[in-house]
């Protein structure tokens, strides 16, 4: 049976294995703290009720136990995890281990896999996703040590287009001109509202498109981050934040305070197509692409082209030169921890690398 809480919080894990010599049932449980270990124990227990009904694990085949054990036990993933999953296990995982016993998947196994990969973020991508098949494997009994998880030597990055995912801002300035821009080129569209969500709050693409009016408290200043619309395996949904902290509130600069008083608050989502439905995330990236295409501020000079997954990192980035304590700005960017703000969403260019120095330069009399 499934896990179930008590009364006391605890957690049990409940499974009858098999039967005693005696012929009574053999029925364990074990209480846990929480309920990802008492999940661990069932799938421990359920793997030996399976021994002794004389199957054994030994020799199972990577894609059988995809299909019999991973897929079974990962129900409640969010569709976007699932859709990725999915790709690499199609394009790279099952290709190289599909008929490889799950427990003679080795170090050298796994390099040849990521040696096939077109770049370092597809490689990464997919023994992510084989370090969380092989994690069950562990947990289950099947191996003993999860071989993913080790060190490997990855294809080089590919540095054929730099401005492939948008480029980055490092500057409130430089995010404030192009929110002030766009308000004046498209005033209350879904464009706009795009970029002042992601620009000035640093938003993750699904946060922008989940973005209710009652989530917006324009008396206070603030907006509440309590759900995600992002494409999945199955279609569109709306799904709760990505992690617990990624609940949260995100107070308003002023001057985005006022751009947003002029959007006429009404009810469902802020950003909206045209049929006044909830914007689709591939018609919401297609608008940003087109906006930003060779487009240019009043006095010619170009307007950088940004994109939703760089308007959030431009977003990081200024926080922190604008000298923002990392803790405070992870926590209103919803990271799980201030590494993956520092190590994902920080980001200097050449030319402020010179400045700093400069800086310094100056300082010293030099």
């Amino acid at each position: 049976m499934a896990v179930r809480q008590l009364e006391s919080g605890l957690w049990v894990a409940d499974v009858t294995v098999g039967k005693r010599l005696d012929g009574s049932r053999d029925r364990r449980i074990e209480r846990h703290k929480t309920k990802a270990l008492a999940q661990k124990a069932e799938r421990r227990l359920l793997a030996e009720k399976e021994i002794k009904r004389g199957r054994s694990y030994g020799g199972i085949l990577f894609g059988d136990f995809v299909d019999q054990y991973f897929w079974p036990q990962k129900t409640k993933l969010r569709g976007n995890t699932v859709r990725g999953y999915k790709r690499d296990l199609k394009l790279r995982l099952l290709p190289a281990f599909a008929e490889k016993p799950v427990e003679d998947i080795d170090r050298y196994a796994i390099q040849k896999m990521i040696d096939t990969c077109s770049s370092k973020k597809v490689a990464t991508n997919a023994r992510e996703t084989l370090s969380s098949i092989l994690s069950l494997a562990r947990e289950m009994g099947i191996i003993q040590v999860n071989p993913a998880g080790f060190r490997y030597e990855y294809p080089a990055p590919n540095y054929h287009d730099p401005d492939e995912n948008g480029v980055w801002l490092t500057s409130f300035q430089e995010c404030r001109k192009i929110v002030e821009w766009v308000h004046r080129m498209k005033p209350g569209s879904s464009d706009e509202r795009m970029v002042v969500l992601g620009l000035g709050f640093g938003l993750r693409k699904g946060e922008v498109l989940g973005l209710d009016w009652e989530h917006v408290d324009l008396r206070n200043k603030i907006i509440s981050i309590k759900q995600s619309y992002t494409e999945g395996d199955e279609g569109v949904e709306l799904t709760p934040p990505k992690t617990p902290k990624a609940y949260r509130d995100v107070p308003m600069f002023a001057y985005v305070y006022e751009i947003i008083k002029t959007w006429k608050p009404d009810q469902g989502a802020v950003v909206k197509s045209q049929r006044g439905t909830r914007l689709h995330p591939t018609t919401a990236r297609d608008r940003i692409r087109r906006l930003f295409r060779d487009a240019r501020f009043e006095d010619g000079t170009p307007v950088p082209r940004v994109t939703q997954f760089s308007m959030r990192h431009s977003y990081g980035t200024s926080a922190i030169n604008a000298g923002m304590e990392v803790s405070i700005v992870s926590r209103l960017m919803g990271h799980k921890d201030v590494t993956t703000t520092y190590n994902r969403y920080v980001k200097q260019r050449t030319s402020d690398l010179v400045s700093a120095t400069a800086s310094i330069d100056k300082m010293l009399g030099k």
